[in-house]
């Protein structure tokens, strides 16, 4: 390989890893001819190409460099994110398995099947695997966010310290702000869930999924939805029932005064529910543009 091209792998490698896959793919636009049948060219590709969220074109680059080198991990690791990211867990499964059959201790690539088993609901299995990898190597960040996603997607209780765990060891990264932001909407703790979301678009502003969750958290957060929040956590059904037998028992109280301020109370919260999160993103659509 050339000088240049050699040039063109480590630049395109520097890229990826500082988050700017489109310049990585220009980096790879100067490595040409056989060249191009070194696996660390296909590698990079496809994992920029799923960064991009182009994960069909991703697992197709993958696969390029599988046919020069089909026992190459890196290929085989990147083939199975880009085919998770593209919903076909059985090929995930598979390409994972594959890479396994070669390094059954590694900790990266135990760390992904544990996230294809739990995509996939397989929680025992995935925590077994996520286990696995921690004690192959408990400090490795691939291991740590794995760890975390896997508990967030299994309601694990452990949830939110394994966040913490994985935040602790590296405060910038990006899933690990996501995770809690999930695991607070989940939780109806929007406040947390907002800010948790605004960090995480922060450290990747091209993720428009994030920007778009950051905004319907920032909404859901909004001082003006105060009042419905409380039902919100409560449950809708249950707030609708509650209200009923309360209305129900003031009537037969004979209190009739209370009766009508808790039924405009009600119907207040009601109306605010449907509207206000419509005029909250009409106000941030105008200021953010679209969502």
């Amino acid at each position: 390989m050339s000088s240049r091209q050699t040039s063109g792998l480590t630049l395109a490698r520097h890229y990826l890893e500082v988050h700017r896959p489109q310049a990585a793919l220009d980096a790879l636009a100067g490595v040409t001819g056989d060249d191009l049948d070194d696996a660390e060219y296909w590698t990079i590709r496809a994992e920029a190409l799923l960064e991009l969220d182009r994960a069909a074109e991703g697992a197709d680059a993958a696969r390029r460099g599988l046919e020069h080198d089909p026992q190459d991990i890196s290929l085989l690791d990147a083939l199975a994110l880009c085919e998770l990211d593209g919903g076909d867990l059985a090929a995930a499964q598979q390409a994972l398995d594959s890479a396994l059959a070669i390094l059954p201790d590694h900790p990266v690539l135990l760390s992904h099947r544990a996230l294809a088993l739990a995509l996939d609901k397989r929680y025992d299995a995935a925590r077994e695997a996520v286990e696995h990898a921690m004690s192959v190597d408990p400090e490795s960040r691939s291991v740590l966010r794995v760890q975390a996603q896997v508990a967030v997607l299994a309601d694990d209780r452990e949830a939110e310290h394994y966040i913490d765990e994985l935040l602790a060891a590296d405060p910038e990264d990006r899933i690990g702000h996501a995770l809690r932001g999930n695991l607070a909407v989940k939780q109806k703790r929007f406040k947390q869930a907002s800010k948790a979301f605004r960090e995480a678009a922060r450290l990747d502003p091209r993720d428009k999924e994030i920007a778009g969750v950051a905004r319907n958290a920032r909404v859901a957060a909004h001082p003006l939805l105060a009042p419905v929040r409380p039902m919100w956590r409560f449950g809708r059904w249950r707030s609708y029932f509650l209200y009923l037998t309360l209305i129900t028992v003031l009537a037969a109280a004979r209190l009739q005064t209370l009766r009508i301020v808790v039924i405009c109370v009600w119907l207040v919260i009601v109306i605010l529910s449907w509207v206000g999160p419509r005029i909250l993103r009409r106000l941030e659509e105008r200021k953010y543009g679209g969502f």
